[in-house]
C-alpha cells in the first residue's frame, strides 16, 4: 500500500497559463467569426430577397398596366381610325373624336434619343426607354356623380340607337356635355375617367439637391390638367422595350421591334399588340462577398446586351412578354 503523500497543485506555470489563454482566444475568435458570418449572410439574404421582390413587383406592375392599355369601355375599335396624342399635353382635348371615330393609340414607345419633352428636368436615366399607356378607368361613374366642373376628362359612349350622333361618344371635362344614353335610351350612360401615363426610369428617387443616387421606376400621370410624378419601384436601373407589331391583322405579334419601321403595318403604333419588357434591377446597397456583385452582361432579347459596372452592386435582369388584351382581342374577333 502506497502511503506517500499526494502532491497537490498550488498554481499554474507561466507556460500553462499562456497555452490556456491562447486556446481560449482561438475559440473566442472562431465563435466571433461564426457569428459575424451568420450576421453577414443573413443581411445579404435579406437584401437579396428585397432585391428579387422589387424586380418581380416592377414586372407585375408593368404587366397589369400594359394588359389594360387600349381599354375604351363599350367602344368598338373595329372601324376606328387612330391618332397619337402628345403625351405631354395637359389638356387632352381631341384625344377622342366622334365623327369620324378616332381613338388614341393604346401605347407609344420612346427610345433614349426620342423622349417626351415633359421628361426633361425629371432626372431621366440615360440609355433607358419610356412608354406611354392610354386607356379609361374600368369603373364607370354616373354622370350625376361627377364634379360640376373640373379639368379631368371623361369618356362617355352611347348605347342608344336613337341618339342623334353619327359616332356617339363624348370626351369632355364638363358633365353638362354628357348627353348620350344607355341601352334603354331613358337614362344617361355612365362615363369613365381618361388615363394617360408615361413610365420611365429616373436616376434618383428623392432628387432634391444632389439626389440619393437610387435609380427608380417612375410614372408621370395626367391628373386633371397637371402632370403628376410618382416614384414606383426603387432599384430599376434599365427599362428597355420591344414592341410586337401585328402585320396581318390577326391579333398576334409578327415582328418585335425597338420602335416603328419606316413603312408598312409595323410603322403604325396602333398595330402594337404585345410588348417584350426588359428590366435590369440593382441592389439598394453594395454587397460584400457575393459572386453576383461584379461586372455582368445581360442579354435583353432582340435589343442586344447591356453591360454593368464592377461597383459592388448586385444586379439581376427580368424579361416578360405582355399581351395587349384589348387591341389584340378586337383583331381576333374580326
Amino acid at each position: 500500500m502506497n502511503t506517500a503523500p499526494k502532491r497537490r497543485q498550488h498554481g499554474l506555470t507561466l507556460i500553462e497559463l499562456m497555452v490556456g489563454l491562447t486556446l481560449g482566444m482561438v475559440v473566442a475568435t472562431a465563435l466571433l467569426t461564426l457569428f459575424a458570418n451568420a450576421s453577414t449572410n443573413g443581411s445579404n439574404l435579406q437584401r437579396a430577397s428585397a432585391h428579387i421582390e422589387n424586380g418581380r413587383y416592377a414586372v407585375e406592375l408593368l404587366r397589369e398596366e400594359v394588359q389594360m392599355a387600349g381599354y375604351y369601355g363599350e367602344i368598338s375599335t373595329a372601324a376606328s381610325a387612330w391618332q397619337v396624342p402628345n403625351p405631354c399635353a395637359t389638356d387632352p382635348v381631341g384625344a377622342f373624336t366622334p365623327a369620324p371615330l378616332a381613338l388614341p393609340t393604346p401605347v407609344r414607345g420612346h427610345q433614349p434619343a426620342d423622349m417626351p419633352t415633359c421628361l426633361t428636368g425629371r432626372n431621366l436615366l440615360a440609355g433607358t426607354d419610356a412608354v406611354v399607356v392610354r386607356r379609361v378607368e374600368v369603373t364607370p361613374v354616373a354622370v350625376a356623380s361627377l364634379p360640376p366642373s373640373g379639368s379631368q376628362y371623361y369618356l362617355q359612349h352611347s348605347l342608344c340607337n336613337s341618339d342623334p350622333v353619327a359616332e356617339p361618344l363624348v370626351f369632355a371635362p364638363n358633365p353638362a356635355a354628357f348627353t348620350v344614353h344607355d341601352r334603354g335610351c331613358s337614362a344617361l350612360n355612365t362615363a369613365r375617367a381618361y388615363v394617360s401615363r408615361i413610365y420611365f426610369v429616373a436616376a434618383c428617387n428623392r432628387c432634391s439637391g444632389s439626389g440619393d443616387g437610387m435609380p427608380t421606376l417612375k410614372r408621370l400621370d395626367l391628373v386633371g390638367n397637371t402632370l403628376v410624378e410618382t416614384a414606383l419601384v426603387e432599384g430599376v436601373e434599365s427599362l428597355r422595350i420591344e414592341y410586337g407589331f401585328d402585320t396581318d391583322a390577326n391579333g398576334s405579334a409578327d415582328a418585335f421591334l425597338a420602335t416603328t419601321a419606316a413603312s408598312g403595318p409595323a410603322s403604325l403604333w396602333e398595330n402594337v399588340v404585345a410588348l417584350n419588357v426588359h428590366l435590369v434591377m440593382r441592389s439598394a446597397e453594395r454587397v460584400t462577398g457575393s459572386s453576383l456583385a461584379r461586372a455582368q452582361t445581360f442579354q435583353l432579347g432582340g435589343l442586344g446586351s447591356v453591360s454593368t459596372a464592377n461597383d459592388g452592386y448586385v444586379r439581376r435582369a427580368y424579361s416578360t412578354t405582355v399581351r395587349l388584351i384589348n387591341p389584340s382581342g378586337a383583331r381576333e374577333s374580326q
